[in-house]
């Protein structure tokens, strides 16, 4: 074969290996493979904390435990400010008692956090609730880092419940409040004292209930001192160890004043 024929075939031939690459798809390039498209109307989930911990902890009591009235919890919190709101709904989403707790700690800081949770029995049966422990929104107010435990409420009821008023309620400087609940104590005395936050008594008032040693109701309206500041306050009503002079039976109840 003379060398001119060999050149025209090997020219045939790169022709034809550059036709057939211009046809395939995508021209001569191969496509660079793409990301994979999330189905349709996802989007992706929120990142997991590298220790999966919550800003907020109950410590106890435990989940599905049966608790006494008033409802004692410890837990910790990492909160703005180190506030957070401490409550108990029913399983129908009414609340039945609500506080508001500052931690040991907060602002990127953990700290340890108690509550007591004065809940009025509402009957003579044991009831499911939700105790939850909870922040508000510096932004909105909204609920933020919610935590729920539910429990049972048992059916034995304290010998001290307050009725009136109820965890929450808000009150004046000055203003009348009526005091009521029912009571099993000796003698028929018992005792209730306003206390601030530090723990400091602001306002105090012996009563009495219908009859000693009994369970029996007591109901008395009062006058609130006009100079008292505002702000969260327990109103607490107990009864005095006739054994040894201790305070005994303690219901809380905490207030705002305004």
């Amino acid at each position: 074969m003379s060398l001119r024929r060999s050149s025209y075939l090997i020219a045939m031939c790169a022709a034809t290996v550059v036709a057939v690459v211009a046809c395939a798809p995508g021209g001569g390039t191969p496509p660079t493979p793409g990301p994979t498209p999330s189905p349709s109307g996802s989007s992706p989930g929120p990142t997991a904390s590298p220790t999966g911990d919550p800003r907020i902890r109950i410590l106890t009591p435990t989940r599905d435990t049966t608790v006494l009235t008033p409802v004692a919890l410890t837990g910790t919190a990492n909160t703005f400010e180190a506030q957070l709101v401490v409550d108990a709904q029913n399983k129908t989403g009414d609340t039945l008692c609500v506080r508001e707790v500052t931690a040991s700690s907060g602002s990127g800081t953990e700290g340890a956090w108690q509550a007591v949770l004065g809940v009025v029995p509402q009957g003579d049966t044991e009831e499911s609730i939700v105790l939850r422990a909870f922040e508000r929104s510096a932004a909105d107010g909204s609920i933020v880092n919610l935590v729920e435990l539910p429990v049972t409420l048992s059916a034995d009821r304290p010998d001290i419940v307050v009725t009136s008023p109820v965890c929450g309620d808000t009150v004046s400087a000055g203003g009348p409040l009526l005091i009521e609940g029912r009571a099993t104590v000796f003698e028929a005395a018992l005792t209730v004292e306003l206390r601030d936050a530090a723990g400091t008594v602001v306002f105090s008032r012996n009563l009495m209930t219908g009859e000693g040693g009994v369970d029996s109701p007591f109901s008395e309206l009062l006058t609130l001192p006009a100079g008292v500041a505002p702000g969260f306050y327990d109103l607490v009503a107990f009864n005095i160890s006739a054994k040894d002079g201790a305070f005994e039976n303690e219901f809380p109840v905490q207030l705002l004043i305004e």
